[in-house]
């Protein structure tokens, strides 16, 4: 009888934990209001860690880079937007689809830099960094270990829609 009390925990307890894998993506951001009005389409890479908590969840650490470019590059002026992005989350799977919120931190630098206007400003440039709290709410598909998502992020004002194509390595 203890014996097959044991075999049941330690099959129910291996059932919870899950599966543990890595992914690399490839990131594309859309800026909306605001952002969007000063920012083109942004691109950029990123990874994500997965620690199994049941059979359909996993939570989730993720870091990533985007860059958006300034609408208003010209001979004149040119600048972009770098984000990083570092957050937790929690995915959970409903077959081949999921749900992922997640909330952290995005690392924010500007720069912009002014050429030789004809009134004397040739080589200014001027950059800004600053950190503020990230919301994002996503889902996708999953297609064996391939993962195609999309999610809104929120960033202040500085939201945007992001598609991403990743592939994940078990560990």
């Amino acid at each position: 009888m203890m014996i097959i009390a044991l075999l049941t925990v330690s099959s129910f307890s291996y059932a919870q934990k899950g599966f543990n894998t890595i992914s690399a993506q490839v990131d594309l951001g859309l800026p909306i209001g605001d952002f969007g009005q000063a920012y083109n389409v942004g691109f950029g890479a990123s990874g994500k860690v997965f620690y199994g908590i049941t059979e359909a969840g996993s939570a989730t650490g993720s870091l990533g880079f985007m860059r958006y470019g300034i609408k208003e590059d010209s001979k004149y002026m040119s600048g972009s937007m770098t984000m990083v992005p570092i957050q937790v989350g929690y995915r959970h799977l409903f077959g081949s689809l999921y749900g992922e919120p997640q909330l952290g931190l995005m690392v924010l630098r500007s720069n912009v830099k002014f050429d030789d206007m004809g009134i004397g400003l040739s080589g200014y440039s001027g950059s800004s960094s600053t950190t503020k709290v990230t919301l994002g709410l996503g889902g996708g598909y999953m297609m064996n270990s391939w993962d195609l998502g999309a999610r809104f992020q929120i960033v202040d004002n500085l939201n945007f829609f992001g598609v991403s194509v990743g592939y994940h390595f078990s560990l």
